[in-house]
């Protein structure tokens, strides 16, 4: 049976884990999650050594006994939530200001923060992805091609993943959308040319936060972790390249059949 210190030091280290663990699957860097482990254990006495990569945060603290406690948290997804991370690190540059307890209860709540609904996401994608045709200097059909590509990718995304479809299926399947809503356009003789509906649709899907993630790893010295996500956004730009050119050569053999107008 643990005796009370050894028992608080399994608590501190379970809870740095678990704020880890929220940076971590909101898409922080593993730097921001090593130091944000290691300055709650030295909050409350402990000094903590914490590993992270982007599937798995080990952490361990020893104790006055040379007693090791070990915690492993098993990252198996990961998603964009850019106010949780500033949640978390709010709460840790504040930590002073609270007990073990209520710490560990802001924690939960933040972890428990739902995202907007389907239809903010969806209305939100759309209208971003038409905003991107202003900026290619597109014409209203454009507009009109990438807000419905825009829905698309979110609604077909969002039911992709509750299925639990692989991630660089659901990358290459949105993309193939995209390519294939600007060309029913451009076969229907509604825009001049897919390509920039196509661009401005896509631009939704490109894993800008994950890039610029990985290049702050690599620079703060974890190379591991700033490597592995450099590949994954590779394979994420393979994925989407991939999908909209299949879709495209598609259309150059069935187009025709799809032709309304």
């Amino acid at each position: 049976m643990l005796t009370r210190k050894k028992r608080e030091e399994h608590q501190i280290l379970e809870l740095a884990t678990h704020a880890g663990k929220i940076i971590l699957t909101s898409g922080g860097e593993v730097y921001r999650v090593e130091n944000a482990i290691s300055h709650i254990g030295e909050e409350f006495g402990v000094q903590i050594d914490c590993f992270a990569t982007l599937t798995c945060i080990i952490s361990s603290v020893k104790n006055s006994e040379s007693e090791t406690f070990t915690a492993v948290e098993r990252i198996k997804s990961r998603s964009t939530n850019l106010d949780r991370i500033n949640q978390v690190q709010n709460l840790i540059s504040n930590i002073k200001d609270y007990t073990f307890d209520e710490l560990k209860s802001e924690l939960n709540k933040i972890e428990k923060i739902e995202p907007h609904s389907l239809l903010i996401n969806t209305l939100a994608a759309a209208i971003a992805a038409a905003s991107f045709v202003i900026i290619f200097k597109g014409k209203t059909y454009d507009f009109t091609s990438a807000f419905i590509s825009g829905a698309l990718v979110t609604l077909v995304g969002e039911g992709l993943t509750k299925m639990k479809v692989s991630g660089f299926f659901i990358n290459l399947i949105l993309g193939g959308i995209c390519a294939f809503i600007a060309n029913l356009f451009y076969i229907n003789e509604l825009v001049a040319t897919p390509a920039i509906s196509t661009i401005s649709a896509l631009m939704l899907l490109v894993p800008g936060v994950a890039f610029i993630n990985s290049i702050r790893d690599i620079i703060a010295g974890d190379l591991i972790a700033g490597t592995s996500r450099f590949m994954e956004v590779l394979i994420v730009g393979v994925a989407i390249a991939l999908g909209a050119v299949l879709a495209t050569n598609l259309f150059s053999y069935f187009g025709g059949r799809l032709c309304f107008l």
